[in-house]
């Protein structure tokens, strides 16, 4: 970073301000099939963005493996593009920099585990879930990740950070077989150390979603009680994430715009966002600009408490930044994004909300999900699951639809689950929601 500043500050023209942003990534892939290894594959990329402002107008450059030559050009670049640019009064950069307690996880014993033993853990999770269930007869495929990151960031402010981080993470699609039906399931986890990766749920998730889902039947088009399974409302969650940003405000694709303090949902959702969960998959000590991550509350008790801003959105909205500003690389540019998000968890078991109503629908597995439309709420899936009648399985359904408006969707949850997980960065436990349309035959 010593050279990457002296070459800019060399370079800049007059009365430009500047932001270097540097980012090294390095991961190992592990992929086996039929309990062989498959792929083997390591990987490194580092690179650096730069961005320049000047009269409320921004410019932007990157470069990878970055010398002093191509940190000239770069900066060339960047400065030539934003003279282009008009102004606007939400460009800015953080000249505030304000100190964060909050650690990076960083698991230095994992990453320096021995090749073997990695190997082992997809390995492993193909063996035990063939002996969970004789009806799982195959495993499509099982991985392993794991991979290590730095940033760094300076602007001409002074403002300086970098921190390194962990992360690991694993999935598997399991094959279940009984007559002349068959289901395939799929089910990943991810942590910042490897001893938290827990292998052994993934897979028993896995193993119990595609032996479900064997040998369905007819389902007719009505409306039901519907429990999402913990991934499945995760993953609803997910598609939905562009409503509470900043970003969509300020452009106006989002119906929460002038709700804060409304009711949107059942008193039952909370809904956080917290950059410094203990050992969260997105913990760390600042976002993408500098400012310190933070626990937030989206909704709470039913009510929405506000919108995730960087310091473009924040300035645009009249609010502060949230420090939910991120960057996917070095090649982009900083823009608003979730940290560490999930519902706060309940109090009743997955038993419990299968027996709460005389007929319930839980859903294991949702398709579709990139159909869903942020900006209106409403969405229209694939689903696959299990009906149960009096808390008892009564068959497995496939192939059906579960349509609304999200909103609505969370007015009519009338219990959360205890059992909260998390899919990388977003977690959920079950939820079970009243009166949805679900169509079939």
């Amino acid at each position: 970073m010593e050279d990457l500043i002296r070459t800019v500050k060399e370079n800049v023209k007059d009365g430009y301000e500047f932001e270097i942003f540097f980012q090294r990534v390095k991961k190992l892939k592990v992929e086996t099939s039929q309990e062989t290894l498959e792929t083997l594959s390591t990987s490194e990329e580092m690179g650096v963005g730069l961005r320049v402002l000047k009269d409320k107008r921004v410019g932007f450059s990157y470069v990878s493996n970055p010398d002093r030559d191509s940190i000239k050009d770069a900066l060339k670049r960047a400065q030539e593009m934003c003279d282009l640019q008009e102004p606007d009064e939400g460009n800015l950069f953080n000249c505030d920099l304000r100190t964060s307690d909050v650690e990076s996880p960083y698991d230095r014993e994992g990453l320096e585990r021995d090749i073997e033993a990695k190997i082992e853990i997809p390995l492993s999770m193909e063996k035990k879930a063939k002996e969970l269930d004789p009806r799982v007869k195959g495993v499509r495929k099982s991985s392993y990740t794991e991979g290590e990151f730095e940033v760094a960031l300076y602007n001409s402010c002074g403002l300086e950070f970098a921190y390194k981080g962990s992360f690991f993470s694993a999935m598997i699609s399991t094959l279940a077989q009984e007559g002349q039906d068959s289901a395939i399931a799929w089910e990943y986890r991810a942590s910042r150390y490897l001893r938290d990766l827990d292998v052994d749920a993934l897979v028993k998730d896995a193993v119990f979603k595609s032996t479900s889902l064997l040998n369905p039947q007819e389902f007719k088009t009505k409306t039901t009680n519907v429990l999402f399974f913990r991934e499945s409302f995760a993953m609803l969650l997910e598609a939905f994430v562009p409503m509470f940003l900043g970003d969509s405000l300020v452009k106006g694709k989002t119906l929460l715009a002038g709700k804060k303090g409304e009711e949107v949902a059942s008193e039952l959702l909370t809904l956080i966002d917290d950059g410094t969960l203990d050992r969260g998959f997105a913990t760390g000590p600042y976002d993408a600009e500098g400012v310190p991550k933070r626990r937030k509350f989206l909704i709470k008790n039913g009510r929405f408490e506000g919108f995730l801003h960087n310091l473009y959105s924040a300035k645009l909205s009249g609010e502060e930044s949230t420090g939910n500003a991120e960057r996917s690389s070095y090649k982009s540019v900083p823009s608003c994004g979730i940290t560490n998000l999930y519902v706060e968890r309940g109090g009743s078991s997955l038993e419990e909300l299968i027996a709460m109503e005389d007929e319930v629908f839980l859903v294991l597995e949702l398709m579709g999900l990139h159909t869903a439309d942020p900006i209106s709420g409403e969405f229209s899936l694939g689903a696959s699951g299990v009906l149960f009648k009096n808390g008892k399985p009564k068959h497995a359904v496939r192939g059906v639809t579960v349509a609304g408006n999200i909103l609505d969707l969370w007015h009519k949850i009338v219990g959360v689950g205890e059992d909260l997980e998390f899919y990388g960065n977003v977690g959920s436990p079950s939820v079970l929601v009243k009166d949805i349309t679900v169509g079939g035959s």
